[in-house]
């Protein structure tokens, strides 16, 4: 197999695994994931890893214990072996009170935290974006933070266990958080459901919602309920 195949197909592989973890870590956005440079120059690095891993296999010679189609193990090797080195550590030392990873998968984590930054500020300006201030001010936060989650999440229908129990922590998080007040724990829980189910959903979801989630509407329902358990009167 000629070299150029071979460095091709290491480095295919590579690549493949970069975007396929970029595509699964934001399954709420890979679109706009994948329009980030950032998201390339990681894709870019393990493309990287992946050619380098192959030159080292033919420099020391490795054929693994194989006879017949000694390129093509190197090369599957090279492509799917560089991933592992590449998220590897040397050692761990501890700065402050933290502990910090010293090796190649420090490269990865830098990048990758990069990223998150991005797509978490991406995310609020398509909710602010999405949605008016005017229209904010007009819902009732605690019929948001009780309702939108309801609403989103019936409409999903393979939404992972492992995510709702994720995404229901963050949820109780805010709630919970006594420094925030009513209109900023709405916009918490607007936020934690666009990094899970995506802006767009969110945001068509609000917009459709909103007469159901006005203060106004919570207070006609409060009326109505009271109402009902009034005595008739004759």
């Amino acid at each position: 197999m000629a070299l150029g195949w071979q460095l091709t197909i290491a480095g295919a592989l590579a690549g493949a695994v970069g975007l396929a973890e970029i595509v699964a870590r934001y399954r709420s956005e890979p679109s706009f994931a994948l329009r980030r440079f950032t998201a390339w120059s990681y894709i870019l690095v393990n493309v990287a890893a992946g050619v380098g891993a192959l030159f080292l296999v033919r420099a020391f010679g490795w054929t693994f214990g194989q006879e017949d189609n000694v390129d093509l193990w190197r090369s599957l090797i090279a492509g799917f072996g560089a991933l592992a080195v590449f998220r590897s550590s040397l050692f761990v030392t501890k700065i402050g009170e933290n502990e910090v990873n010293i090796g190649p998968s420090q490269v990865l984590t830098s990048i990758l935290d990069t990223f998150d930054r991005a797509i978490d500020r991406k995310c609020a300006a398509k909710i602010a974006d999405g949605i008016s201030q005017k229209e904010l001010d007009e819902l009732a936060p605690d019929r948001v933070i009780s309702t939108l989650p309801v609403l989103c999440l019936s409409l999903m229908q393979n939404f992972s266990t492992a995510d709702q129990a994720l995404l229901a922590t963050a949820l109780e998080k805010v709630k919970k958080d006594e420094g925030l007040d009513e209109p900023a724990r709405m916009r918490a829980t607007i936020v934690h459901l666009s990094k899970f189910l995506g802006n767009e959903l969110v945001g068509k979801v609000l917009a459709g919602s909103t007469s159901i989630l006005r203060a106004d509407e919570k207070e006609e329902v409060l009326d109505m309920a009271r109402a009902k358990r009034a005595p008739a009167t004759v």
